[in-house]
Order: structure tokens, then C-alpha cells, then sequence
């Protein structure tokens, strides 16, 4: 009877004792890490990589993404983005714009401890949906004020993206210890208003580059027309030197012997020429 009694106290206790495991472990997801509270301690240093973990019940565990994470504003319903999440930026010529914005991020392993003690006890993703949310689109704005409306609107928005994700980056890292891997806007979705004045700028746009492209077009052309008078001009010039040359290499060989001798050779030939008055009368004397 006693060894029954024993038995059923030994089992008793083991499978409390498997409970009390298996309610004392902690599983920390692929791409997390856990912070642990303890209510004697306070905060721990060493963090809960991932895996399991025995936690004493005593302690909490709060986990951070140290892997990428999205997070997604949009105007239509995406992953991370319930209803309408499309937010208003301000410009540089002071229009108001709506967009759509998405950013990877993950926490920074090595600070995690540090940020769970600033934000008291809150957990990766309270931080982001409380906190940074809350100050995202201000902090935005504060980029897509040094760009005008047509910069924001036209799909090449390379620029604006990096300036985004370095910036976003500075701030969210010193703020929340996030480092932010990618910032963007994903679209613009102007009112009727706004889109009928973006239509009248695109309008003027094209109509100037139009206007530059013909008076491009008549300058090439006048340029064209005075580099083909040049080089008429040129030839000429050339032309007139060469013969001018010709000239001055016949009158420098023309000597009085060679005169001379031509006026013999003639005279040899033809006899002598006489020319005399108005009328001309030729005799030969030969």
C-alpha cells in the first residue's frame, strides 16, 4: 500500500514538475530576440536569442525583430496596412499632398536592452504602432519640404527615397534604436483639386519643352547656316590666295632676259611687227 501511495506521489510531483517546465518555457521565434524583467532583478542584460528558454515564472519576456520588418501606410488595405493608413506631406511650394509610404526595419540587437528600459517594459511591436507611427508622417514632412509637388508626384522619386531612408535612419536609430533599411513612397493619390493643377503643370511643362526643343532646333540651324557661309567664305579666300600666288610665281619669272629672249624667238619666226596709229598695219621685214 505504501509503495502504491509512493508511487502515485512520485508521479504526482513529476508531472507537476513537467508543467512547471513546461510552463517556465520561453520560445523566442526565428528573427527575434527577448528582452527578460525580472520582478527581483529589474531588467537583465543578457538577451534570449532564438530558441527555447527555461524563465522562471517571476520573469517576463518582451521580444524585439532583429530581422527585416515592414511597415506599411497605404491608401489601399496591404500587409500592415488596415483601411486607409495614407497620410499628408507637405511640399515645397507649399501644397499638401497625399501618399503612401512603406519601411523595412529591425531593432538593433546590441541596444534592444537599452530601448525596452526607455519605453518601460513595452514590447517591438508596441513601440512601432504607439510610438513611431505617431511620429512618422511629421518626421516625413520633414523631407518632402525641400521638394516641390511634381517631384513627390512624378515616379521617379529616387532621391527623395535615399534622403528618406538616411534620415529616417538618424532618427529612428537615436529615438528607438531601429536601424531602417529602406524608406519610400509607394504612390501618391493628389484630390481632383490637386490633380487638375499637377494636369495644368504637366500641360506648361510639355508646352516649354516644346518651345526648347524649337528654338533649339532654329539655333542649330542658323549655326548650321554660318558654318556653311564660313567655309563658302573660306574657299574663296583660299582660292583668291592661290591664285594671287599663282600670279606673284609668273610675274617673278618673268625676267628681262626671258623677255628678250622670247621678243628673238618671235622675231626669228615671224620677222619684225611694226603697230602704227589708229590703224594697225603689219609688215614682215623678213
Amino acid at each position: 500500500m505504501k509503495g502504491i501511495i509512493g508511487a502515485i506521489v512520485s508521479g504526482t510531483l513529476l508531472l507537476g514538475s513537467v508543467i512547471v517546465c513546461a510552463l517556465c518555457l520561453e520560445r523566442i521565434p526565428a528573427g527575434y530576440v527577448g528582452v527578460v524583467y525580472s520582478m527581483n532583478g529589474g531588467v537583465q542584460d543578457e538577451i534570449l536569442t532564438q530558441g527555447f528558454h527555461l524563465v522562471a515564472p517571476t520573469k517576463t519576456v518582451k521580444e524585439f525583430t532583429v530581422s527585416n520588418e515592414q511597415l506599411i501606410l497605404s491608401q489601399d488595405e496591404r500587409e500592415g496596412s488596415e483601411g486607409d493608413d495614407s497620410f499628408l506631406v507637405s511640399t515645397a511650394d507649399n501644397a499638401n499632398i497625399r501618399i503612401s509610404f512603406q519601411m523595412s526595419y529591425r531593432y538593433k540587437q546590441d541596444q534592444v536592452v537599452q530601448t525596452y528600459k526607455k519605453f518601460k517594459g513595452m514590447d517591438g511591436d508596441d513601440i512601432v504602432s504607439s510610438r513611431v507611427r505617431t511620429i512618422l508622417k511629421a518626421k516625413v514632412s520633414e523631407v518632402t519640404t525641400n521638394y516641390t509637388m511634381m517631384d513627390i508626384y512624378s515616379g521617379n522619386r529616387g532621391k527623395i527615397n535615399d534622403e528618406l531612408t538616411l534620415f529616417l535612419n538618424n532618427e529612428l536609430g537615436e529615438e528607438f534604436g531601429i536601424e531602417v533599411i529602406d524608406a519610400s513612397i509607394i504612390d501618391v493619390h493628389p484630390d481632383s483639386q490637386l490633380q487638375k493643377t499637377i494636369a495644368d503643370r504637366v500641360t506648361a511643362m510639355q508646352k516649354k519643352q516644346q518651345a526648347e526643343a524649337e528654338q533649339e532646333t532654329i539655333r542649330v540651324q542658323n549655326k548650321t547656316k554660318i558654318m556653311e557661309a564660313e567655309a563658302a567664305a573660306q574657299a574663296k579666300q583660299i582660292e583668291a590666295e592661290a591664285e594671287a600666288k599663282a600670279n606673284q610665281t609668273i610675274a617673278a619669272s618673268i625676267t628681262d632676259g626671258l623677255l628678250a629672249k622670247m621678243e628673238m624667238e618671235a622675231r626669228m619666226e615671224h620677222g619684225w611687227v611694226t603697230v602704227s596709229g589708229a590703224d594697225t598695219v603689219v609688215t614682215n621685214a623678213g
